[in-house]
């Protein structure tokens, strides 16, 4: 009974290490191409469900690691003016859940449009295909924050911008962790602006790939789910 309860556990840790260290491999591989959102998501679909993402995380996985510790950093480093932040009386746990919910909102609401425009039912592999496709862009918005959060919580700076510009004003000489937050500040809005634009393409793939209209109407389409999902990305900090 121990050793099989030993056994569960090295199991366990082992697959924790594992999928903690498949978080960078998935965002590099969805980031160097934006087609793989949804390519993944199909071709993992087709295999059998033993047999998925055994080379890369989920999209629910990514999603919950990202989220629960984007969820922890803001408790302590997002500022007043971030939105969870704002959240009282819910334990960390619970924080992560709501943010899981509020970031993945979007990726519901986009599957359940083009279901709904495909005529196709809500428990289909179709559905499948859509939600996970639609979860892996949130990486594009929710990867510049954590990387931002996360460095900004080694150099013990605030993330908050405002009160950190009005911090430097009152200074008559800058320190190195001022020049290094920066630096930092500076890859941020890099890799941010790469991050609009891999999601903007992204989106537009999913939508061709799905939605046979007019190539400007997938256009204005795709313009309209970006801006809805940048409106629910811009809570984080």
């Amino acid at each position: 009974m121990f050793e099989k309860l030993i056994d569960s556990f090295e199991k366990l840790c082992l697959q924790i290490i594992i999928e903690i260290l498949l978080v960078p491999v998935t965002i590099f591989k969805l980031f160097q191409e934006p087609r793989r959102c949804y390519d993944f998501s199909v071709h993992e679909m087709e295999k059998e469900e033993t047999e998925r993402f055994q080379d890369y995380l989920s999209p629910i996985k990514l999603s919950v690691y990202t989220s629960v510790i984007i969820s922890v950093l803001l408790m302590d480093y997002g500022g007043e003016q971030s939105f969870i932040s704002k959240i009282k009386g819910l334990s960390m746990v619970e924080k992560a859940l709501f943010i899981f919910l509020i970031n993945n909102f979007t990726a519901v609401l986009f599957s359940v449009i083009l279901l709904w425009y495909k005529k196709e039912k809500v428990n289909t592999p179709t559905f499948r295909t859509l939600l996970f496709s639609f979860i892996y862009t949130t990486v594009y918005t929710s990867t510049p924050f954590f990387l931002l959060i996360l460095s900004a919580m080694f150099l013990g700076q605030t993330v908050n911008v405002q009160a950190y510009l009005g911090h430097l004003e009152k200074l008559e000489t800058y320190g190195a962790r001022d020049y290094a937050f920066f630096i930092v500040f500076l890859v941020f809005t890099i890799i941010g602006l790469i991050g609009l634009f891999k999601l903007f393409k992204a989106l537009h793939y999913i939508l061709k790939e799905n939605f046979r209209y007019h190539p400007y109407i997938v256009w204005i389409f795709t313009l309209l789910f970006f801006i809805i999902q940048l409106y629910y990305a811009r809570g984080f900090i």
